[in-house]
């Protein structure tokens, strides 16, 4: 029995080594995955068999021959199925459904407000999927801020949304009668670069990601390091000696210093300007209200905004300097709804960053911006769905 049980893992395994190189490769014929995964022309030809019986796989055509048959070319069928991907904002829910490749079919933007409630907020994913699914669902993501028990889908601590030790994963589970991941929402944004962006070209790199929130991420030998859970909570380094009170219940932390709330507050308090000053009464704790304050504050008080700026580029500036001496990435990808004000404080940051870090540990990396969008919280999560479902092994 334990032979036969031998066998069938092997199988199981050679089939997700097989499914993975082609969805790598996005086409491929039978003979380059016979030299791609060592496996021989027998087992390749057994297995993508089976798999375009099951429909996980389909023929695209052919390719060139250097004499004899033309080799078949095999893909991933993008409509076997569809993937979720969610991220959870500050009052606002970004929703994302996918083919099998990560082809984007839909996308929503949801307002949720003020009241960040766990299961108000899985009915209001739940009613996105009822109306915009059209397909077989194989699985979803959820992107949160804060530390994430990802094997377990709990959130233990997420500051914004003012959530402990919320059993997420298990809600959405009974809910949309699905595998559910919970990640943490800049491990998402990493592994969305990791797939389809330039971090993949590196081993040793560092994200960081500015709003809101301030988050980041460490790839380390090519791969996302997440420690025992919580790694590269870096909006939580100490940046300032008795500084602002944080929302994790510390002094002076960088996003403290430096969020979006932090720059509406500074704004706020130097400016005289009557239009901001009343704007400010009206204001909600949401993602949307601080962007719309600082867009208004450039507008009416610039002289005031890009003094608080400033200082916002030193503080960012000193944070990464402060990274870079501790991990020496070759690079640094910088992100979040924070680039939309790129101009008034990323050159500085940077300059400063470079200028600054131990000999020349600065001078050394390169330092980028995010190139693939919002969609990019979600999308992470969504290959993360692909990898569990369809090239990992469970035993």
């Amino acid at each position: 029995m334990a032979l036969v049980g031998s066998r069938e893992l092997i199988r199981d395994i050679n089939e997700k080594t097989i499914l993975k190189e082609i969805f790598l490769e996005k086409q491929i014929d039978r003979a380059s995955l016979a030299r791609k995964t060592s496996l021989s022309g027998g087992t390749v030809t057994k297995i993508t068999s089976d798999l375009l019986e099951k429909g996980l796989i389909r023929v695209i055509g052919e390719s060139n021959s250097t004499g004899g048959r033309k080799p078949i070319l095999l893909c991933i069928n993008p409509d076997f199925g569809n993937i979720l991907g969610v991220k959870i904002g500050l009052g606002y829910l970004q929703l994302i459904i996918t083919d099998l490749t990560g082809k984007i079919l839909s996308q929503e933007r949801k307002e949720f407000g003020e009241e960040f409630n766990p299961h108000k907020i899985s009915y209001l994913i739940k009613e996105y999927v009822e109306q915009k699914n059209k397909n077989h669902l194989v699985g979803a993501s959820v992107a949160v801020s804060g530390t994430i028990d990802s094997t377990k889908g709990v959130v233990l601590d997420s500051f914004i949304l003012n959530w402990k030790n919320v059993e997420l994963g298990k809600i959405l589970k009974n809910i949309l009668k699905v595998p559910v991941y919970i990640i943490n929402d800049v491990d998402s944004f990493t592994l969305a670069h990791l797939w389809k962006g330039k971090l993949k070209k590196y081993k040793h790199a560092l994200v960081m990601t500015l709003g809101v929130g301030i988050g980041g991420s460490l790839i380390v030998n090519g791969n996302l390091y997440t420690g025992n859970g919580g790694a590269g909570e870096i909006g939580h380094m100490t940046i300032k000696e008795n500084g602002n009170k944080c929302s994790c219940g510390s002094y002076g932390c960088l996003e403290a210093e430096a969020s979006f709330e932090s720059l509406v507050n500074k704004i706020y308090t130097k400016s005289e300007n009557t239009l901001l000053k009343e704007y400010y009464k009206t204001f909600k704790n949401t993602e949307l209200s601080e962007i719309d304050f600082i867009r208004l504050s450039l507008k009416e008080d610039p002289q005031v905004s890009h003094e608080v700026f400033n200082e916002y580029s030193t503080l960012i500036g000193t944070a990464i300097k402060n990274l870079i001496n501790i991990f020496t990435p070759e690079y640094v990808l910088i992100g979040g709804e924070a680039l939309e004000f790129s101009d008034y404080f990323l050159d500085n940051s940077v300059n400063y960053a470079r200028k600054n870090a131990f000999g020349n540990l600065g001078e050394r990396v390169i330092y980028d911006v995010d190139n693939l969008g919002p969609k990019a919280w979600m999308l992470g999560g969504v290959y993360q769905v692909i990898q569990e479902e369809m090239f990992y092994i469970k035993v």
